[in-house]
């Protein structure tokens, strides 16, 4: 970032900790003691803070790639001084064993997921997250949807809802900042989309973009100010049944590498 113009640094720096609201996650959900499971992690940025918040926690990040601007996530770690095990894979077929994690959790990943594979693809995402706690473990998702949308992406599933909460990013941009940080999130979107080919990538990326700057002048227009996310909502769930002995050799591998 040192080496970046000044506006870049400020979107940017919008990753480390996501305008306080990463703090105010790892703050409020419930502690972290055990093996953990991040989901879709990308960055690591939600890592970083549950490495920070929680030292004695074993953390696991799960990405479907760590190549292009998630190739950061490694570099990102190591500076924030947090150890964890990154795992490539598909949140929607997750290759661990049932029951393998104490907890688990999802920053904004799930918007990612639905861009690439829709909505049966985040449902996928969810049921192998809770597939793969232990019982009585912790899921929290974070996510801009809607309560009722959470709900439905766990309607059926064996967990019980123990906490619903959402903040507002601390953050406000001029028009410079918000407009070179539409070009970038619209290159972000055509990514995830998983294009075919390099004319259907331009596509995606014209639609993201047309969409996205529409809505960064509504907003500067209502409020004098673009705030790029949220608010973010957090959802909290327990896995219901007995607690289940976690098997202890179940990530050494990953662990350790």
């Amino acid at each position: 970032m040192r080496d970046c113009d000044p506006v870049r640094q400020v979107i940017d720096g919008l990753d480390v900790g996501w305008g306080g609201v990463q703090r105010w996650a790892t703050a409020r959900m419930p502690p972290v003691g055990g093996l953990h499971l991040d989901l879709a992690c990308g960055y690591a940025t939600f890592l970083a803070q549950l490495g920070w918040r929680y030292p004695a926690a074993r953390l696991v990040g799960l990405n479907i790639d760590f190549r292009g601007p998630h190739a950061l996530a490694r570099p990102l770690l190591a500076v924030a001084g947090v150890r964890a095990a990154l795992v490539q894979g598909d949140a929607r077929q997750l290759p661990f064993a049932d029951g393998t994690f104490h907890s688990a959790s999802c920053f904004l990943g799930l918007q990612d997921v639905e861009i690439g594979y829709g909505e049966g693809g985040m449902r996928q995402a969810v049921q192998e997250a809770v597939r793969v706690l232990c019982q009585e473990g912790v899921l929290v998702l974070l996510d801009e949807f809607s309560t009722d949308r959470f709900a439905r992406l766990l309607d059926g599933l064996p967990v019980v809802w123990i906490d619903g909460a959402e903040q507002e990013l601390n953050v406000q941009w001029d028009r410079e900042v918000a407009r070179r940080a539409a070009k970038l999130y619209a290159e972000g979107w055509a990514a995830q989309a998983r294009p075919a080919d390099e004319a259907a990538r331009r596509s995606a990326y014209r639609d993201a973009l047309a969409r996205i700057e529409a809505e960064v002048e509504a907003q500067l227009d209502r409020q004098g100010y673009y705030v790029p996310f949220g608010p973010v909502r957090m959802v909290v769930v327990r896995k219901l049944g007995a607690m289940s002995r976690i098997p202890d050799l179940a990530l050494r591998v990953a662990w350790d590498t």
